[in-house]
């Protein structure tokens, strides 16, 4: 996906209420979640005007699908792929039965104009050039639209008597010939094992609208949900130029099912729902409304068959039982769709759907599901930390490895299971380790949820990663499984997690949830982080989430915002080791979510034991760090918007990641603007009206004075001083000395202050 220009960012903008609050400390829904894979098919993509037919297998009953797997038909085909076909070109333009590519034609009547002399008079005869009918169709749409239409050729003829020539003036046509490709796409290949053990086609939904994801609901019946919001299957806002619009938004929308059976047979869709869940957005409103809708197939027309308004009770799940019994649906062909209602500028108003099952011989009661899951996602086997460094690990593994990891399951049966439970590892240098056998629940689980502990660093046979054979860099494959007798999906009895240890200490899951705020000049964030003995610190990495809001007063523009990268001994008494020169502002990488940006500190610090990462801002731009709702390190989160810090009243982890030095860096190749050692001496500092350098840079040939927003205030030919800022209004700047060329040559931290 290209990166998106400043005004393009600027168009993703909305005006929420669904901000929370906790002191200084503001919580925002995310505004752009931009999806891998999914990029939107534009009309003439490569000069052509484009469009896919997807071809999916119908599905017999019974129709099941929990969610723990993605069943969507993600739309993201392009020509040129093995499944695609060319099915059919439509031209723009037919006339008499015949296109071509040279057609061109003029709306209006177009005319013939012949001059001549008589007896000193001039004669105009005006005739107009013929007319014919064509078909034109609008290739926007498919299937295309068609009108006929007169058109005449795209000139004027101008001849005079006595020549034996006619002047042809050529005019701009109306209408161009173009052409739409029509392709089509292969069914997915691949099946599904059905609960009965039978086998049906891997592709139940037709569309991929819906986020289907384990992050956003709260203790769903199973692990993963469809999640149906404001963004459309890109990631995007759909309205982001009225963001505050309510509309028709997210669509799920099953393949054909064959539903040719009588009423009698007592057909029952069940499902269960629930609002809200995890995202920023905690506010109900009734409009955001879930629907679902059936499809009579010989009408070829959608009923409403069931909705709820967005004021249903928040974070619950709750069953749905719809009996179909009007014969219009009982057909061959039948389909069924959730669709919701919402706010359509960002990732609000959510609705969570799980565990849809469509089947006959089912009554009202038939709610229970003879089922044992995982609801949560668990990112691996280390203490509190998701990522640590390579270096740091090797030199004492089992500091780093927790006694034992809590996973949370659930019976939805009735009846008490035989539960047992167990986890594999597996390295990308070889090395590959099972536990099983040490854990299980067989009494007094019936209908609840329950904890089930994986015993790591600890035990008879505890584990330790032995990543030994990597070489400065690991990935292991974390597989957790479950297993109960008699139990209908086996898709949801496994959930896996890589683990990457390289060069980075991360308490996140590397997925936000919720953007983190804070709106104050002077505000300070820091992120407490232990290591053991000593370390080099080289950079930040942190993720902003993309949300753009106005919120007047004042404007809120997060590109705008500022802030100075800073590292702590201790908050109390605040002790300072670093902090950078440089000026820093939030930057995104829009070609998909999550991924964070690096920044390079000033120079490579040292750190041993427990060290502080994060910021000062230096403006009151609310600047949307990512926040990961699924894991909570609050008691590591310190916030300060006054002269004492606070612990965060947020139960999650912000998504701030200090890089440490390493021979091995698996984010390189992401291009990041490079740091500049070049650094000088101002004086006086704080400045007044006047300041000068202790020395001018070699080959300096121009000073600039930026502000904290990044902006060039004042510019100076000369590199020596001193340099008049007597107009300049008292702040925090930086001093830059560049070359000749507008090469960054070194840099300097200057107060002005009166």
């Amino acid at each position: 996906m290209k990166a998106l220009s400043g005004i393009q960012l600027a168009v993703l903008a909305w005006s929420f209420s669904a901000i929370v609050a906790t002191g200084q400390e503001i919580i925002t829904p995310l505004g752009v979640v931009p999806r891998p894979g999914n990029e939107a098919p534009a009309w003439k993509a490569g000069g052509l005007n484009e469009v896919f037919l997807y071809d999916n297998a119908p599905q017999t009953l019974p129709v099941v699908d929990d969610f723990s797997v993605d069943r969507t038909r993600h739309r993201n085909a392009a020509h040129g792929d093995a499944n695609v076909h060319l099915n059919e070109v439509v031209y723009r333009i037919v006339v008499d039965g015949e296109s071509r590519a040279d057609m061109a034609f003029m709306t209006d009547t177009s005319y013939h104009y012949t001059f001549q002399v008589e007896e000193d008079t001039l004669i105009i005869v005006v005739q107009p050039n013929p007319a014919q009918v064509a078909i034109v169709r609008d290739l926007g749409t498919y299937p295309v639209q068609e009108q006929s239409m007169f058109v005449w050729p795209p000139y004027t003829v101008i001849d005079t008597a006595g020549t034996s020539y006619a002047d042809t003036l050529a005019l701009d046509p109306d209408l161009l010939q173009d052409s739409l490709l029509v392709y089509t796409v292969d069914a997915d290949p691949r099946t599904y094992i059905n609960p009965d053990n039978s086998t049906r086609p891997w592709i139940l939904w037709e569309d991929d609208d819906a986020y289907v994801n384990n992050s956003f609901p709260i203790n769903p019946p199973t692990i993963g949900v469809a999640t149906l919001d404001g963004m459309d299957r890109t990631g995007y806002p759909y309205d982001p130029l009225n963001p505050n619009v309510n509309g028709s938004a997210d669509k799920l929308t099953s393949v054909p099912i064959d539903l040719a059976y009588s009423a009698g047979d007592s057909i029952y869709l069940s499902f269960f729902c629930q609002p809200i869940g995890r995202s920023g957005d905690d506010l109900a409103h009734a409009e955001d409304s879930l629907v679902l809708e059936l499809y009579a197939p010989l009408e070829q027309r959608w009923y409403r068959a069931w909705s709820s308004p967005g004021t249903a009770a928040p974070d619950v799940f709750r069953q749905v039982m719809v009996p179909i019994t009007e014969e219009k649906f009982l057909k061959n062909n039948f389909r069924m769709r959730f669709r919701n209602e919402a706010t359509l500028g960002g990732m609000v108003d959510q609705w969570h759907v799980d565990y849809v099952r469509l089947d006959r011989n089912r009554t009202y009661t038939d709610t229970v599901l003879q089922d044992v899951a995982f609801v949560d996602q668990q990112v691996g086997l280390l203490q509190s930390y998701t990522s640590v460094p390579h270096a740091k690990f090797i030199q004492s593994p089992a500091a780093y490895m927790a006694a034992q990891v809590d996973l949370g399951q659930r019976n939805n049966d009735v009846v008490d299971k035989f539960i047992t439970w167990g986890y594999q590892v597996g390295s990308d240098c070889g090395w590959s380790a099972t536990r099983g056998s040490y854990g299980n629940n067989i009494s007094n689980n019936a209908y609840s949820n329950f904890n089930s502990v994986h015993p790591v660093n600890s035990g008879a046979d505890p584990l330790v990663y032995d990543v030994g054979g990597c070489s400065d860099a690991a990935f292991l494959d974390v597989k957790f499984w479950t297993n109960a007798t008699p139990d209908v999906c086996a898709y949801n009895d496994t959930v896996r997690y890589v683990q990457e240890i390289s060069n980075y200490y991360s308490y996140d899951d590397g997925s936000a949830e919720a953007g983190y705020s804070l709106n104050a000049p002077g505000a300070a964030q820091a992120y407490r982080f232990d290591t053991q003995g000593s370390d080099s610190l080289r950079a930040v990495r942190a993720y902003f989430a993309p949300i753009f809001t106005y919120n007047p007063p004042p404007v809120n523009y997060p590109p705008n915002g500022s802030f100075i990268i800073t590292i702590w001994k201790s908050l109390n008494p605040e002790v300072i080791i670093h902090q950078n020169v440089s000026f820093s502002k939030p930057e995104y990488r829009l070609w998909g979510p999550d991924h964070f940006v690096e920044y390079e500190l000033d120079s490579v610090v040292p750190v041993d034991g427990t060290f502080y990462v994060g910021w000062v801002q230096t403006n009151a731009v609310q600047m949307n760090l990512g926040m990961d709702k699924n894991r909570n390190n609050q008691d590591k989160m310190y916030y300060r918007t006054g002269l004492n810090w606070s612990v965060s009243g947020q139960h999650a982890s912000w998504m701030i990641r200090p890089v440490m030095v390493a021979a091995v860096d698996p984010f390189a190749g992401v291009g990041e603007e490079e740091a500049y050692d070049g650094a000088f001496t101002v004086y006086p500092n704080p400045a007044g009206d006047t300041f000068s350098a202790s020395a001018a840079m070699p080959g300096a040939a121009q000073v600039e004075l930026v502000d904290a927003m990044g902006r060039v205030v004042r510019q100076w030919k000369t590199p020596q001083g001193p340099w008049q800022v007597a107009d300049v209004a008292p702040g925090l700047y930086l001093v830059r000395m560049l070359g000749r060329k507008g090469e960054m040559l070194g840099r300097s931290r200057l107060m002005i202050q009166r």
